[in-house]
């Protein structure tokens, strides 16, 4: 059975909040596609993705979030993400990924350190 991802998007001013619930793996893709990667394209850079609802994120779905870190850095911007779990705070800082998101604590940290 297929594990779904699922994405929804909300405007704190010129912040995109990207919330998502589900787990984070392959299939994950196609969503990911349709939803997120066109807020990008927009020309958005300011985006909190939020991983409170994120129960599993294997090798793929890594894969899938290293794509969004590449193609938002395109664009000049820099994910921000909150609520990992500490193991996957470790694996984003194993992996590499603290390098182009940051980690906060909660929502309003993360909005704050947009400058809004």
């Amino acid at each position: 059975m297929k594990s779904i991802l699922e994405v929804s998007a909300r405007s704190e001013g010129d912040i995109q909040i990207i919330d998502l619930k589900g787990d984070f793996t392959l299939f994950a893709d196609e969503t990911v596609n349709s939803s997120i990667k066109p807020v990008i394209s927009n020309g958005t850079t300011k985006i909190i993705l939020n991983f409170s609802n994120v129960g599993y994120i294997n090798s793929s779905g890594i894969a899938i979030i290293i794509s969004l870190v590449t193609l938002l850095a395109n664009k000049g911007g820099r994910f921000k993400a909150y609520g990992l779990t500490p193991h996957f705070q470790k694996v984003f800082n194993m992996v590499g990924l603290t390098q182009y998101i940051d980690l906060f604590d909660g929502e309003e940290d993360a909005v704050k350190s947009l400058g809004s």
